[in-house]
């Protein structure tokens, strides 16, 4: 089995690639226009998927699309990847010791369809990294929110980026569980072994992924107005002694 990864190709490779390995012209411009919607498209001996995952822009603090094209045959397995992607590198070099350490296993084999979920796999894991961390920093600003005796700007700030970001990996994952039904469907016309209990793995981590999300969007809505009551109430407060102050005056 043949293992290729592209990340952020060049229009020179992408040609290259459709020509050296005749991949339909559709799969080029696809590529080449570099879409951001998810989908499966299945061809006579492949298929085509598009996925996407976030990527952590620091410079702005948000995440952005970072665009997973995969074509799955029989035999082969190209990967793309619109930013770099530290995950998929190590998994090509534990794919690639592997095969070094069981050359001479006549019975080894490994099929693309089971690096495909591999890599979903080790991308979900991230996902949890990322829904994790987000949830200690909701709980570090809940208690910010409760300890200090300021309602800082700075506060206010965070937790809108906050929201922002969670809501962006809501819209991100989403689609993932009916292209993962899709891919369970369409498999089997490519591969015969049963992959059914990979892919029910995987929809069960989205189902965890997307509960995670929701949940911590209720956290941060939670938040927003528990800030905007505390802000009221010291508004309320400051309007009173003012008052009190005009009265005596």
């Amino acid at each position: 089995m043949q293992w290729l990864h592209l990340s952020a190709p060049t229009k020179e490779e992408i040609n290259s690639l459709i020509n050296t390995y005749d991949f339909h012209e559709l799969i080029e411009e696809d590529l080449l226009e570099s879409s951001t919607h998810e989908k499966i498209d299945i061809y006579e001996e492949y298929m085509f998927i598009v996925l996407n995952f976030p990527k952590y822009n620091t410079q702005h603090q948000n995440y952005i699309f970072n665009e997973f094209s995969i074509i799955l045959g029989k035999n082969i397995i190209v990967t793309m990847t619109k930013y770099d992607t530290n995950h998929i590198q190590n998994m090509i070099e534990e794919y690639t010791q592997e095969l070094k350490e069981r050359e001479e296993d006549e019975d080894y084999k490994i099929s693309p369809y089971y690096i495909l979920y591999r890599i979903i796999d080790a991308m979900y894991d991230k996902a949890g990294t990322i829904i994790n961390k987000s949830t200690k920093d909701v709980l570090a600003m809940e208690h910010q929110l409760f300890s200090s005796s300021r309602l800082e700007k700075q506060l206010l700030e965070s937790l809108t980026i906050k929201k922002r970001n969670i809501v962006f990996l809501k819209h991100i994952y989403i689609p993932h569980q009916e292209i993962l039904e899709q891919l369970q469907n369409e498999i089997p016309k490519f591969y015969k072994e049963d992959l059914d209990v990979y892919f029910e793995d995987l929809s069960s981590r989205v189902d965890k992924i997307m509960n995670n999300i929701e949940k911590s969007h209720e956290n941060i809505e939670s938040l927003f107005d528990t800030y905007n009551t505390l802000m009221t109430i010291k508004t309320n407060s400051v309007i009173n002694v003012l008052t009190i102050f005009s009265a005596l005056t």
